[in-house]
C-alpha cells in the first residue's frame, strides 16, 4: 500500500475518533446536566416552600418584635434536612432571631438581601456560594387573621421583615461530582462503543478499499490480479466489479500490445516470407561475428547467394509460385548450415550465410567455406515439386573472408556480392571467392547503370539491322532490329546492358525508342524504294515490355504515327517466358496487336521451357530456331534431329520457321533440304547500321551467296531496286 493511501486511512480513522468523542461528550454532558438541573430545581422548590411557610407563620411575631417567639419557631426547623442556618430580620435589617445547625454558622454574616440563584447554572457560576443555597423570602403584614390587627393602622400589605434561609448543598455537590464521574464513565463507554462501531464500519469499508488500493498499486508493477470483495456494501462491491472489468480490459490490452510488439519485433528482424533473418538482423549478426573474429583471432566467411534464373520462374509461373519456391529453398538452406551459423534473406532471391569460427589460415578458411558452398549446391540439387511442377534450382555464390578480404561489414557484403556476380558470369550454379579485380567489375556495372540512364539523351543508342532471307523465293523478306550501345568509345554488348535496363525499368522507354526508330527507318527505306511492301521489321520485346498494361496502345500509336498504312510491317519477337504466364491482360495485348496486323515470332525457340501450351493460346506466326542448334547441325546428329522436330511441328501448326545463326552454305543447304527456307545469319550479313543496310540492299545482286541464289529464280522473285 502506498504512503499516500496510509495517510488517507489514518486521517479517516482520526476523523472518526474525533466525531465519536464529540458525540459521546455531548451526550454525556447533556444527560448529566439535565439530571443535575432537575435535582437542583427540586431542592430549590423545597427550600422556597420552607421559606414561604416560615414567612407566613412569623408575620405577627415580627410585627410585634417578639424575638423569643421567633427563636422558638426557628428551633423547630433545626431538624429540617439540608438547613445550614436561618435568620429573621426586620424591615431595617436588624436580626430578630437566628438558628444555626452547626456552630460554624453562628458567626457567619447574614446573607445579602436580594434574589437567589434562579437555576443550577446560576448557582454553579456563583463560585463563592458553592455548597450553600441562599433563599430570601419577604415577610408582609397582609396576612394577619386575629382581631388585634383590626386596630392597627397599617397598610394592607407591607414588608415588615425577611426570612433568610441558607441551605447546605454539600451533599448535592457530592451528587454533582458523582454525576460527573458517572457521566465521564458513560462518555468513556459511549466512546469505546462508538470507536468499536466506527472501527468496525471503517474496517468493513477501508479493508476492501485497501485491497483495491493494493491491487491498483500492483497495476503499476505490471501485476494484474482481480480482487474479491465480500464486504463493504453494495457500492464497494460494485466498485470492485468495475475494477475487475478494468483489470480484464487492461490484461486483454496488454496481451494485444505484447502481440503487436512481438509482431513488430519480428517484422523488424525477420523476413516475413521465409522466417529467416532480414537485413537488419543480418547486420547485427555480421557485426557480432566480426567482433568475435577479432577477439578469438579466427576467420569468418560471408556467403552471398543468388537463386539462378529465379526471375524466369517468377515471370513464367507467377509470384505466388515464386514465393512458395523461396520458402522451400529457405528451409533447405537452413538445414544445410551449422546450428550456430546465420542464414538471412537480403531481399528478392538473395540470401546471406554468416559462417564464423573458421581457421585463421586463409587456405583452411577457404576450404571450409567452399565445403559449405558445395553442400548448399548438393542440398538444392534435388528438384522441388510445387503445384505439380518439378523445378530444379541452383545458387550462384560469392564468398568474402574476414580478415583476409576486409574487416568492415559493408565492405564484406559488397565484396561477396561482386564474387556472386562473377559466379553468374561463369555459368551459374557455382561459387567464387572475392578477388580485388572483381571490384572493378562491380564499379563497371554501376557506371553502366548510370550511363544507360542518359544514353538516349546523348545519342549513344543505335540500331543495327540483320537481313532475313527467303531461300525459296530468293528475296529479302525483312530485317531484325538489334539494339547497340556506344558508351565512351566502347561498344557494350546487349547481353550486358539489356539485363540492366530490365532491372532499372529503363527497358520501357528504350523499347519505345527502338520501335519508333525501326519503323521510321523502314519508312525511309520504302520512300527510297529499297524494299517492297512485304518487307517487315522484327523488334525484340522483353517480358517487362509485353506485360506492361500500356504496351499495346503505345505500340499501336507509334505504328500509326510512323507507318499508318503498313499492314504486316512489324514483327514482334517474344521470348518463351513472355508467353508462359498467360493472363487476361497479356491476352488482350496480344489480340489488340494481332488485329492491327502485327506479326508475332517466338525467338530462341527450343532453349526455354518444355511447356508448349502457349502455342495453343497465342496464335503465332513464326518460330525462330536458336543458333545454338544451327551452329553444329552438320556434325551433331542431336541438333539436326531437334531442327527436324521443330520444322515438323511448325509445319503441323501452320507456322513459318526461320533459322538463326546460318553461317555457312552447308547450313543453308541442310535447312532448305529439311524444309526451312527462311534464313538469318552471317552467311547473309552481319548486323549493320541503317545506312549500311540500305547499301546492302542496293548491292544485293552482287552478294556471293544471295546474288547467285537470286539469279536462279524467276523475275517476280527479284527485289525491286
Amino acid at each position: 500500500m502506498s504512503r499516500s493511501s496510509i495517510k488517507m486511512a489514518t486521517r479517516f480513522n482520526l476523523l472518526n475518533v474525533a466525531l465519536v468523542l464529540v458525540t459521546a461528550l455531548s451526550v454525556g454532558f447533556i444527560a448529566t446536566y439535565t439530571q443535575l438541573t432537575r435535582q437542583f430545581e427540586a431542592r430549590q422548590q423545597h427550600s422556597l416552600a420552607l421559606a414561604m411557610m416560615l414567612a407566613e407563620t412569623s408575620e405577627y411575631a415580627v410585627f410585634t418584635g417578639q424575638g423569643k417567639l421567633l427563636e422558638h419557631q426557628l428551633e423547630r426547623l433545626r431538624k429540617v434536612p439540608g438547613l445550614a442556618y436561618a435568620v429573621i430580620v426586620d424591615a431595617q435589617g436588624r436580626e430578630l432571631a437566628r438558628m444555626s445547625v452547626d456552630a460554624q454558622y453562628d458567626s457567619r454574616p447574614l446573607p445579602q438581601s436580594g434574589k437567589g440563584p434562579e437555576s443550577f447554572w446560576d448557582w454553579w457560576q456563583a463560585s463563592h456560594r458553592h455548597g450553600l443555597l441562599e433563599i430570601v423570602r419577604p415577610i408582609t403584614s397582609g396576612g394577619f387573621q386575629n382581631e388585634d390587627a383590626l386596630f392597627l393602622q397599617t397598610p394592607s400589605s407591607t414588608v415588615i421583615g425577611e426570612v433568610r434561609l441558607v441551605m447546605n448543598l454539600d451533599d448535592f455537590v457530592a451528587v454533582v461530582r458523582h454525576a460527573v464521574r458517572w457521566g465521564l464513565l458513560v462518555v468513556a463507554v459511549i466512546l469505546l462503543i462508538g470507536l468499536a462501531v466506527s472501527l468496525t464500519m471503517t474496517a468493513r469499508i477501508a479493508s476492501p478499499l485497501k485491497r483495491l488500493a493494493d491491487a491498483a498499486h500492483q497495476l503499476t508493477d505490471g501485476r494484474m490480479q482481480p480482487v474479491e470483495l465480500d464486504s463493504g456494501g453494495p457500492e464497494v462491491r460494485e466498485l470492485g466489479r468495475a475494477f475487475n472489468l478494468m483489470v480484464s480490459w487492461l490484461a486483454d490490452y496488454r496481451t494485444e500490445v505484447q502481440s503487436y510488439q512481438s509482431m513488430l519485433e519480428r517484422q523488424a528482424f525477420y523476413d516475413e516470407l521465409t522466417g529467416l533473418a532480414n537485413r537488419n538482423l543480418l547486420k547485427d549478426h555480421l557485426q557480432l561475428a566480426l567482433s568475435q573474429s577479432h577477439r578469438r583471432r579466427s576467420s569468418m566467411a560471408l556467403l552471398f547467394l543468388d537463386l539462378d534464373r529465379f526471375k524466369y520462374v517468377n515471370d513464367t509461373l507467377g509470384h505466388s509460385f515464386g514465393d512458395q519456391l523461396l520458402q522451400e529453398v529457405s528451409d533447405r538452406l537452413r538445414h544445410a548450415v551449422r546450428a550456430g551459423d546465420t542464414v538471412g534473406r537480403m531481399g528478392g532471391d538473395e540470401f546471406v550465410v554468416i559462417l564464423d569460427g573458421l581457421s585463421r589460415e586463409l587456405a583452411d578458411a577457404r576450404r571450409d567455406a567452399a565445403r559449405l558452398a558445395e553442400q548448399i549446391g548438393h542440398t538444392l540439387h534435388k528438384p522441388f515439386t510445387i503445384r505439380g511442377h518439378d523445378i530444379s534450382t541452383s545458387f550462384s555464390i560469392g564468398i568474402a573472408l574476414c580478415p583476409h578480404d576486409g574487416d568492415d561489414s559493408e565492405a564484406l557484403i559488397r565484396y561477396a556480392d561482386c564474387a556472386m556476380y562473377d559466379a553468374k558470369t561463369q555459368g551459374r550454379n557455382t561459387y567464387r571467392f572475392y578477388e580485388p579485380a572483381l571490384q572493378q567489375r562491380g564499379a563497371r556495372r554501376l557506371n553502366l547503370e548510370s550511363g544507360l540512364k542518359r544514353a538516349r539523351e546523348l545519342g549513344e543508342l543505335m540500331l543495327y539491322f540483320q537481313p532475313k532471307y527467303d531461300s525459296a523465293r530468293g528475296r529479302l523478306i525483312g530485317a531484325e532490329a538489334l539494339l547497340r550501345w556506344q558508351y565512351k568509345h566502347e561498344l557494350i554488348s546487349p547481353t550486358e546492358f539489356i539485363p540492366l535496363a530490365e532491372e532499372t525499368g529503363l527497358i520501357l522507354p528504350i523499347g519505345e525508342w527502338v520501335l519508333e526508330t525501326a519503323l521510321n527507318t523502314l519508312a525511309e527505306w520504302r520512300r527510297l524504294n529499297l524494299v517492297d511492301a512485304e518487307f517487315h521489321i522484327g523488334v525484340n520485346v522483353s517480358p517487362a515490355q509485353f506485360w506492361h498494361s500500356q504496351f499495346a496502345p503505345r505500340t499501336l500509336a507509334i505504328l500509326q504515327r510512323c507507318l499508318p498504312e503498313g499492314q504486316g510491317v512489324l514483327e514482334l519477337e517474344l521470348t518463351e517466358s513472355c508467353l508462359l504466364r498467360p493472363s487476361e491482360e497479356s491476352q488482350r495485348t496480344f489480340n489488340a496487336l494481332r488485329q492491327a496486323g502485327v506479326r508475332f515470332a517466338v525467338d530462341d525457340f527450343g532453349t526455354g521451357y518444355s511447356n508448349l501450351g502457349y502455342l495453343k493460346q497465342f496464335p503465332l506466326d513464326v518460330l525462330k530456331i536458336d543458333q545454338s542448334f544451327v551452329r553444329d547441325c552438320i556434325e551433331d546428329i542431336s541438333d539436326a534431329t531437334i531442327i527436324r522436330a521443330i520444322i515438323a511441328m511448325a509445319r503441323g501448326l501452320g507456322l513459318a520457321v526461320i533459322a538463326e545463326g546460318v553461317e555457312t552454305a552447308e547450313h543453308a543447304e541442310f535447312l532448305k533440304s529439311e524444309g526451312c527456307e527462311l534464313l538469318q545469319g552471317y552467311l547473309l550479313a552481319k548486323p549493320m547500321p541503317a545506312d549500311q543496310f540500305a547499301e546492302f540492299c542496293r548491292q544485293l545482286a552482287f552478294h556471293p551467296y544471295l546474288g547467285n541464289a537470286a539469279a536462279s529464280h524467276s523475275a517476280d522473285a527479284k527485289l525491286p531496286r
